[in-house]
């Protein structure tokens, strides 16, 4: 997972991986066909982990606020706790999302925002006028831009001190 979001999948080789985790090629090459497999593999794997603890932190949420503070508190905690797997998962899904099964492509992140933006209460009248299509896809690439420019050393850490903030801005932006 370090290999692949540090480097990206074509600069990272079955050789690399093979020796960052103390296997043998031909021991990797027994479980997956490729380095694409591979990939595809830990994609799957980490985005149905992501999907499922940010569903449940939203479905044990009281209200709208709390829902949003869930997801996001989330989404902070695992970026806290595995940065390379949320860097990974972004910037490897324009390659891997299409070849990932059904049921994966079935629990998207940009599904549960979009289900954030729609229930939002509006308390101003040019709230009904945003799109919930366009909410999601700004909370989605505000959270992955925030993990991005923490590994590049941008911003700050850990991802948990911008959690009021960005409950705030995405509260104000959908209601």
């Amino acid at each position: 997972m370090k290999l692949f979001s540090k480097g990206g999948l074509a600069a990272t080789s079955i050789r690399d991986i093979a020796s960052a985790s103390g296997y043998t090629n031909p021991a990797l090459y027994k479980h997956f066909a490729s380095k694409e497999e591979l990939a595809l593999y830990l994609f799957e794997t980490c985005h149905r982990r992501l999907w499922t603890r940010c569903s449940a932190a939203m479905g044990s949420a009281e209200d709208f606020e709390a829902k949003v503070d869930a997801y996001i508190g989330e989404w902070l905690a695992l970026a806290d706790a595995y940065p390379e797997v949320l860097a990974f998962l972004s910037d490897s899904a324009r390659v891997l999302w299409p070849k990932a099964s059904p049921k994966v492509r079935e629990q998207t992140m940009i599904g549960l925002a979009y289900s954030l933006a729609a229930a939002a209460p509006h308390k101003r009248p040019h709230a009904l006028s945003v799109n919930p299509h366009l909410v999601a896809a700004s909370l989605q690439g505000t959270l992955a831009e925030l993990i991005r420019m923490m590994q590049v050393g941008v911003v700050k850490g850990p991802a948990m001190r911008w959690r009021a903030d960005l409950g705030a801005l995405f509260k104000k932006l959908i209601t």
